[in-house]
């Protein structure tokens, strides 16, 4: 690490060399993973993760990235698009015309009177077989 400093910071490696950080790295102890037990470094991962979790999530983010933040950027755009159809939609011209009706003054057809002669005899027919399904002033209706 000391060759990696610019040489004007002489004082600075003074202070390197007397400190005590660095010389307990320079005499790392050796620990076996199997004298570690399982369940101090499970609590250990998850400890560090739950902290790395919570520093992060606490850091405040910058405005600018808020302002670009995809949730907000599709909310604009879809407001933008809907406002967009809503000018189109409110400018497109209605038609002034009325659209006319068919009115039929016509007496009715020969063969109107012959579906309606066909009904009337099938409805009759039924009537005979089972009599309670028209009342009798259906009945009487039919037949007159």
């Amino acid at each position: 690490m000391k060759d990696q400093l610019p040489h004007n910071f002489d004082d600075f490696d003074e202070k390197l060399d007397g400190d005590s950080v660095f010389e307990l790295l320079d005499q790392p102890s050796v620990i076996e993973a199997s004298s570690i037990s399982s369940s101090i470094s499970k609590t250990f991962v998850q400890d560090t993760l739950r902290r790395t979790r919570l520093e992060v999530s606490s850091a405040p983010t910058p405005w600018w990235k808020s302002i670009l933040s995809p949730k907000l950027l599709l909310g604009t755009s879809a407001a933008a698009l809907a406002a967009i159809a809503l000018v189109f939609s409110l400018n497109t011209p209605t038609p002034k015309v009325a659209p006319s009706v068919v009115i039929d003054t016509d007496p009715p057809t020969e063969e109107w009177n012959d579906l309606e002669d066909t009904l009337a005899s099938e409805l009759l027919v039924s009537v005979t077989e089972e009599p309670s399904l028209l009342s009798d002033e259906e009945i009487v209706a039919l037949i007159f």
